[in-house]
């Protein structure tokens, strides 16, 4: 099996953003080495492992400073060896990195995403510190210093209704000026963002659609623009995706994710407020109970369990389910309460709509020729 371990090193974040979902980000905790040194031993020591993947999210994991990331970078190379070598990612801010980050970046072959929402009017009306100030500069300067460097990554941007009521032209010249490749989140109105002023409802659907519709022909046209989310839908719609993977895992049952005091819990990141509230029971102490023996325990197997016959009633129930092979459990439970269950808020604006978009914009073309 293919391992991501995702590590949450401190829940603090030097941004205030308004649509985010992670929780507590004022508290200035951060996690302890040897609570990752015993993931990774206990990771290594099951003959299952083939690849183990390591990434910093939530909140901003930069504020561990450099010394944290060259430390677990180290204990990985010796712990992990060549044998289930993988990859070094981290989702960032972008506002802390200088020359010595990009340069470390660089050198460790990391991969790193950074988190930026277009040209600064759109980018500011949601991403700003604590003070309400402007972070776009430090942000985009950031950027500029990874791809100077040679940073493999790209950005990611959230729209939301600040974001729509700008013409796309603006958000997708922003990226394909500057030659960044991009993919985007749609902020719905479910989970942390329940009465988030900036999410998008149901009631947006049509504006979105427009605005998305718009983006498409953009990159279609555009040799060298790179936006993830219609490569990948196109790929999936043309049967370019691995035979071989198992889409009832669809990945998220995979992925450990390791908090700043030491607890961990199996599933996608964005369910970690969920971790700590109705799905506690997923939630051990990595100093007390081992990561694959938790595996076995009741709350986890019913929650596996749960999540697979969520993906078949998806599957039975879905024309779009070669699109998106099921989803995100994290914002069925979110909205509909359980990840045993099939549409949502975010498929129904994003997923649905682009392969929509897709076929029809194939069609059209098809019919010209």
């Amino acid at each position: 099996m293919n391992l991501l371990v995702v590590l949450h090193p401190t829940p603090f974040c030097n941004l205030n953003c308004s649509y985010c979902w992670a929780p507590d980000r004022q508290n200035t905790s951060k996690i302890d080495l040897d609570s990752i040194r015993q993931v990774l031993e206990q990771a290594v020591a099951d003959a299952r492992l083939d690849r183990l993947d390591l990434c910093w999210l939530t909140g901003e994991p930069m504020m561990m400073g450099i010394d944290h990331f060259k430390a677990v970078v180290e204990m990985y190379e010796q712990v992990v060896g060549d044998a289930h070598r993988g990859r070094f990612v981290l989702q960032t801010n972008g506002t802390l990195i200088d020359e010595r980050w990009a340069e470390f970046f660089k050198d460790k072959n990391f991969t790193v995403g950074v988190s930026i929402d277009g040209p600064q009017h759109i980018h500011d009306a949601q991403r700003l510190n604590w003070s309400g100030r402007s972070t776009f500069d430090k942000t985009l300067t950031g950027i500029e210093l990874l791809k100077r460097h040679g940073v493999r990554g790209g950005a990611l941007c959230v729209i939301t209704k600040a974001t729509i009521a700008y013409p796309a032209d603006d958000l997708f010249a922003f990226f394909a000026d500057r030659g960044i490749a991009w993919s985007y989140l749609i902020a719905a109105k479910i989970g942390a963002n329940k009465d988030g002023g900036p999410a998008l409802t149901v009631d947006d659907k049509a504006n979105l659609t427009a605005y998305l519709s718009r983006l498409m022909d953009l990159w279609g046209s555009s040799e060298s623009s790179y936006i993830r989310d219609f490569d990948q839908i196109a790929r999936r719609m043309f049967g370019e995706f691995d035979e071989s993977e198992d889409f009832d895992n669809l990945g998220c049952l995979d992925i450990l994710n390791l908090s700043a005091d030491g607890t961990a819990f199996w599933g996608n990141p964005e369910l970690m407020s969920a971790a700590y509230s109705s799905l506690n029971n997923l939630r051990f102490l990595v100093s007390k109970t081992s990561i694959w023996e938790v595996r076995k325990t009741s709350p986890y197997v019913d929650f596996e369990i749960l999540t697979h016959q969520g993906v078949a009633r998806c599957r039975d129930s879905c024309d779009y389910f070669e699109t998106c092979r099921g989803g995100n459990p994290a914002h069925k439970l979110y909205e509909n309460g359980t990840v045993d269950s099939t549409s949502h808020l975010t498929c129904e604006l994003n997923d649905k709509t682009i392969a929509s978009l897709m076929l029809s914009k194939i069609k059209a073309e098809t019919l010209v020729a």
